[in-house]
């Protein structure tokens, strides 16, 4: 048993097992968010954009590693992650949604024009939408892997998919003035 030098009776003995495990496990974590990070600040960039990726990148870290315990397959770290960076992402839409509901004097707005490029067109999608999509397309997870990412089944991800990218290519047609 461990004591610190005179608290006899302060602190309640630790057992060194806690301490090495514990400390083993904030290694561990510590270890496999390193090697994912790169792939995580890239998915977080697309989905909120690259000024608050880190942010969010950094927010997924602090949850992770408090909740690390609770991952049942060590194998499956970097879906667990994923799924953590992107909810976190959702999170930072809702919030921003709400703050552009309650403060819309306060938001500078963008300035009119047609001349929309496909990130404009990506941004204004709805995040589920956008998170699909640029999952799929823009980081190369194949359609079962996003649906489990997003506990969506096969077949929502897929249509999720096709109507994303009906609705993109309208936009992009009102955008240019080719639907009149």
């Amino acid at each position: 048993m461990l004591e610190p030098a005179g608290t006899a009776g302060v602190f309640d003995t630790i057992e060194e097992a806690d301490v090495t495990d514990e400390d083993d496990a904030r290694a561990d974590f510590d270890a496999r968010f390193a090697l994912a990070r790169d792939r995580l600040l890239r998915i977080a960039g697309s989905l909120v954009g690259a000024e608050e990726a880190d942010d969010v990148v950094h927010d997924s870290y602090l949850l992770g590693r408090q909740r690390f315990d609770q991952l049942r397959d060590a194998s499956a770290f970097e879906s667990w992650q994923t799924r953590i960076v992107v909810n976190q992402c959702f999170g930072r839409h809702r919030r921003t949604r709400r703050l552009r509901e309650l403060l819309p004097a306060m938001l500078p707005g963008r300035a009119a024009g047609t001349d929309l490029g496909l990130r404009d067109l990506v941004e204004r999608l709805p995040p589920r939408e956008r998170t699909v999509l640029v999952l799929h397309y823009g980081h190369g997870y194949g359609l079962e892997e996003i649906a489990g990412m997003l506990d969506l089944t096969h077949t929502n991800v897929r249509t999720i998919i096709a109507r994303t990218r009906k609705r993109l290519f309208q936009a992009w047609r009102t955008a240019e003035g080719l639907d009149r």
